[in-house]
Parts: C-alpha cells; structure tokens; sequence
C-alpha cells in the first residue's frame, strides 16, 4: 500500500513522436464529428452519442402525450467513450425508446 509520505510512481517516458501521434489522431476524430445531447424531462431518454459532422440535427423541442419533452444539441465536439451513430440511427434509438415507454407525440 502506498503512503502519502512515499515517493510517486514514476512512469516509463512516452517518445514525443508517440504523443503527438494521438494527438493528431484525436483531433482528426474531433474535426470530423461531434456529440449530440438529448436533453428529456425522462431520464430514459436521456442520451449522449457522436455523430459525423455535416448532419442535419432536428430542431426544437419535441412534446409527447405525458407531458414528456425532449430536444437534441450538438455540443460541438466528441465525447469520449461515448456510442458513435448517424442521427437517423439516433432518433431511430430515440423512438424506439418512446415506443416501450408506451407514449406518443403530442399533437
């Protein structure tokens, strides 16, 4: 067991090449996508993926027969660990979500 007192683990040195390898690579993913949030009054539908720049992301908020609301935002830029999808495959989850929670659109 490490004490407070003991000196730090020293890890082996990363080359720099190495570093700034990932680096790019994490910024070439970064210019590429970016996260999408949904935001919901439902905690079941509360939801965060990234997603290829370049979609059409729906608009507004959206009312269901509860009283339940939802809206998506593009955050700006990926997240990590996060699910990648298109947003057709995002609001497909979405509604299929919906569906077993029984619920509509609102009119």
């Amino acid at each position: 067991m490490r004490m407070p007192w003991d000196p730090p683990e020293t890890l082996p040195a990363v080359p720099v090449e190495e570093t700034v390898s990932l680096l790019q690579r994490d910024f070439a993913y970064a210019m590429t996508h970016t996260a999408i949030m949904v935001h919901s009054s439902h905690a079941a539908l509360q939801m965060l993926v990234n997603t290829r720049r370049g979609q059409i992301i729906p608009a507004g908020e959206c009312k269901l027969s509860d009283g339940t609301v939802f809206e998506l935002q593009d955050i700006g830029m990926p997240q990590p660990n996060c699910e990648a999808m298109s947003v057709q495959e995002l609001t497909a989850r979405l509604f299929q979500a919906v569906r077993e929670l029984k619920l509509e659109l609102a009119p």
